[in-house]
């Protein structure tokens, strides 16, 4: 029975290539067979160049073109709108978009010239499209309507369906969902008369995209499993597809890892099972995004590595034109095929077998040549990706690097002010002792022993106090050093309320180093009941340094707005920190009152190289470093923002 499968499947590839070739070679000897400049000669181009595969038809664009040329010259207005539309589709299969337009403006004006309206409500519709994909909404939403316009009038109901359905899309796009639903429900009233669940499925999709902006991920999940469930009564292998990745994508947006690699192999293994080309597109991006999501960023890379490579080969806008195209063309030769198998099946059974060893034999070749050619692309792939990969682990260690000198900038200037202090009273206090010990000199020499010992009584205290500033400094010295030197990452036990007050006071003293003119109030609230916890102590207070530097970045910035502003604004820049004890637990908060974090990054503000600061200004890695090191504790960063009133950095560490 295998056999006889296979004998099937070998008979039915090789007829199809054979009976495609024939027809194509018939047609082009009839087309120049014909030497008049007629519209049998027109049409006989046509017929040729639309036998054509893509690549092949734009070799033939000069023939075409001359088809267009004659229909000109014979006043032919009809197939020159017919021309013109087929020389647009071929200018965007080529991603040719300023040629495109062109084409489609001259046809629609022949159209209107004739009064062909069904013609100009779809040249109308194909124009918005254009337009879409140039980011024009103005004229995008001018030819839907229009094409709405023509449609309603000469009532044809398919086409007054598609350009609602387009005008509702329109407005979701833009976020006016109530005209969006509005439009929405007028296409599925005329699907619901017509019988015609393509465009109730296709809303389902647009909503599901809707739901996905609005981060209303649970929503989204019901929508695409309800797109799966009909997909699989219906037998609609496309959808079914889609659903798959986009159910895997909005699992991973719900960080639920399981449910997300298994929609996401599971709409691989379908596309790949069936020969879904665009969807299976879809799959690589719903798995790399997950891998990446969740931390495989080796896999991650190789599936985005096929994705982009899929991509690329599927001509990016009209990858969805040309598989369909494709498919229609496959289905049509199957229909031809069938036809021609039922002819075979009657001719005698020498020319069959012989057919069939030919067919093996090629089969082969081919296979082998195939095979070959295969196992070298990977070889060269793997090569390539394995190199892209050790540049990617390199750009992000110099990043990184760069994140840790910008931290260990905020301490040295810290560290400046801090050892200042106890220097000037050591400069001080040895200056005054010098003076003393001059007068104590002119006392010795007039015998005055009594101001000689009150002098060096002065004496002895200044050096007690040189001594003890001295001893202040190196402690100073010493304590930045144990918290700036390399991670051990051996734990040990630590004051967590010390460390924040440290931290704190060295990244203020940082900044004003930096800019004199900046200040802020300073305010501290440590719960006392804390004891020592276990911790990395430099890891910890690089995170504590690096919240407490951006919120002050975030109170200089809004007293920047504050002091431009054209009207005085009463602003008093204020950053807190404090320590709470909370079960087995130990919250430490870094609140300011800046402008707070916009809702529509909050999302992104733990992903490596987000950043809202100007180009120069911040690596991205912060946070990201952040939240790593406090995962690696066991505990959690989490955030608190108010746009206009300022945020608050959540740092909870396990008692251990």
């Amino acid at each position: 029975m295998r056999k006889i499968v296979v004998f099937i499947f070998f008979l039915v590839s090789s007829t199809i290539c054979y009976s495609q070739s024939n027809r194509t070679d018939s047609l082009k000897r009839e087309m120049e067979r014909n030497s008049k400049k007629d519209t049998v000669k027109i049409r006989k181009i046509l017929d040729y160049t639309n036998s054509l595969n893509e690549q092949d038809r734009i070799k033939e664009i000069p023939l075409i073109k001359d088809a267009l040329i004659i229909s000109k010259e014979l006043r032919d207005t009809k197939k020159q709108i017919e021309i013109l539309q087929n020389l647009a589709y071929i200018a965007g299969w080529q991603n040719k978009f300023d040629e495109t337009i062109p084409y489609l403006l001259e046809a629609l004006k022949l159209s209107e010239d004739i009064g062909d309206r069904k013609k100009e409500a779809k040249i109308h519709f194909s124009l918005s499209e254009e337009y879409r994909l140039f980011l024009n909404d103005k004229l995008r939403l001018f030819h839907i309507q229009k094409s709405l316009e023509v449609a309603t009038a000469i009532q044809d109901s398919f086409q007054k369906m598609s350009a609602l359905t387009q005008i509702g899309y329109y407005y979701d796009e833009n976020n006016e969902y109530d005209k969006a639903d509005a439009y929405y429900n007028k296409s599925l009233k005329i699907g619901k008369t017509l019988k015609n669940d393509l465009t109730k499925h296709s809303i389902l999709q647009y909503k599901a995209e809707r739901l996905e902006k609005q981060k209303d991920y649970t929503g989204a999940i019901n929508i695409n499993k309800q797109l799966a469930n009909y997909s699989q009564k219906s037998k609609t292998l496309t959808l079914e597809a889609y659903a798959y990745s986009q159910l895997g994508k909005n699992y991973t947006d719900l960080r639920m890892k399981d449910s997300a690699y298994f929609y996401a192999f599971k709409s691989l293994a379908f596309s790949k099972k069936h020969g879904l080309v665009l969807e299976l597109i879809y799959a690589y991006e719903s798995l790399y995004k997950s891998h990446y999501v969740f931390g495989d960023y080796k896999k991650a890379y190789d599936y985005k590595v096929i994705h982009d490579s899929l991509f690329n080969k599927s001509n990016n806008y009209n990858t969805s034109q040309k598989v369909d195209r494709v498919r229609t063309q496959i289905d049509q030769e199957k229909k031809d095929n069938l036809a021609k198998i039922e002819t075979i099946k009657k001719e005698a059974e020498a020319k069959r077998i012989r057919n069939f060893q030919f067919t093996i034999i090629g089969f082969f070749m081919l296979l082998a040549g195939f095979l070959y050619w295969n196992n070298r692309q990977k070889q060269k792939a793997k090569l390539k990706i394995e190199k892209a990969y050790s540049d990617l682990k390199a750009t992000q260690s110099q990043l990184i690097q760069s994140e840790k000198m910008a931290s260990l900038g905020e301490l040295t200037a810290g560290i400046a002010h801090e050892i200042q202090n106890p220097l000037n009273f050591v400069n001080n206090f040895s200056e005054v002792s010098v003076e003393l010990i001059k007068e104590m000199v002119d006392e010795v020499d007039k015998g005055n022993t009594g101001e000689v010992k009150d002098i060096a009584t002065d004496l002895v205290n200044n050096l007690e106090k040189i001594n003890h500033h001295g001893k202040r400094a190196d402690a100073i010295v010493k304590g930045m050093l144990q918290h700036s030197r390399s991670s051990s990452g051996q734990k040990e036990p630590t004051d967590i309320n010390a460390l924040a007050d440290e931290y704190l006071r060295l990244a203020y003293h940082g900044l004003r180093a930096k800019d004199k003119t900046f200040n802020a109030t300073l305010k501290t609230d440590y719960d006392e009941k804390i004891d020592k916890i276990n911790l990395i102590p430099q890891d910890i207070g690089r995170v504590i340094l690096n919240l407490i530097t951006n919120a002050f970045y975030a109170v200089n910035e809004k007293a920047l707005s504050a002091a431009s502003a054209p009207t005085a604004v009463k602003y008093e820049p204020t950053v807190s920190v404090s320590t709470k004890k909370e079960g087995n637990k130990v919250l430490i908060s870094v609140k300011d009152n800046g402008n707070g974090i916009p809702q529509k990054v909050l999302d992104k503000i733990f992903q490596p190289f987000f950043t809202t600061k100007p180009t120069g200004q911040g690596t991205g890695l912060g946070l990201s470093l952040s939240y790593d090191i406090t995962k690696a504790h066991g505990g959690e960063l989490k955030v608190e923002t108010k746009e206009g009133e300022g945020s608050t950095f959540n740092i909870q560490l396990p008692i251990i």
